[in-house]
């Protein structure tokens, strides 16, 4: 209010708000970060089973959007884009070499079930542009990235998060290896970006006696 009232120039009170609560949080845990309402739904989409776009992974790499992968049947696969290529137009608008971060390429690309994007792809091999046309989707975020068995008594689970749906699939892929002859299983949590403390705190219960303290705060 202070800097509102007297300050030479105009200030924007709400950039200055969330400027200072994220300074606040900075000199915490590195696990405390402020989340606005505009950033909420994106960080949320990938821990709430699903969300609504074309079906991709990617990565910004020397100033161009590249395919990781496409999830298989999501849209993207259907429309015949392929892992490796380097998206660079939306919409007709040039969005390589001019420094488009992954939050805003996010935002291109999502959108509500039904709707179309048109996007243009550079492809290894091709010398022309080719141009897409996908109609976006439910896409569903799995949290189980792979599970098999690695001989005949242990299994191979890796897991990438801890989401709503984490549980479930956690319990299903166990089952379908004991069916399998799993005695013995190795649970790959490298890389795993964590997620909802309680489907964490569940899958923990899963591994330990009754009684044992799991978390406490």
């Amino acid at each position: 209010s202070y800097i509102e009232q007297n300050y030479v120039d105009s200030v924007n009170g709400k950039k200055i708000e969330e400027t200072a609560i994220k300074s606040i949080l900075q000199t915490l845990d590195p696990h405390s970060v402020y989340i606005s309402a505009e950033e909420f739904n994106e960080v949320n989409d990938q821990l709430v089973g699903n969300f609504e776009g074309i079906g991709i992974e990617f990565r910004i790499q020397k100033d161009t959007l590249f395919v990781i992968h496409t999830i298989n049947g999501g849209p993207s696969e259907k429309a015949g884009l392929r892992d490796g290529d380097r998206i660079v137009k939306v919409e007709g608008k040039n969005i390589a070499g001019v420094n488009i971060t992954s939050r805003e390429a996010m935002k291109l690309l999502k959108g509500k079930r039904n709707t179309k994007v048109n996007i243009s792809v550079f492809r290894k091999g091709v010398p022309e542009l080719i141009n897409f046309v996908i109609t976006r989707d439910i896409i569903p975020s799995y949290s189980v990235d792979f599970s098999y068995m690695l001989n005949d008594s242990v299994g191979y689970i890796k897991l990438s998060k801890f989401s709503e749906t984490t549980y479930k699939e956690m319990h299903k892929s166990i089952e379908t290896l004991k069916n399998k002859g799993m005695t013995r299983l190795m649970l790959d949590l490298r890389g795993n970006s964590g997620g909802y403390l309680q489907a964490a705190v569940n899958l923990s219960n899963e591994f330990l006696d009754k009684g044992k303290l799991i978390v406490y705060t």
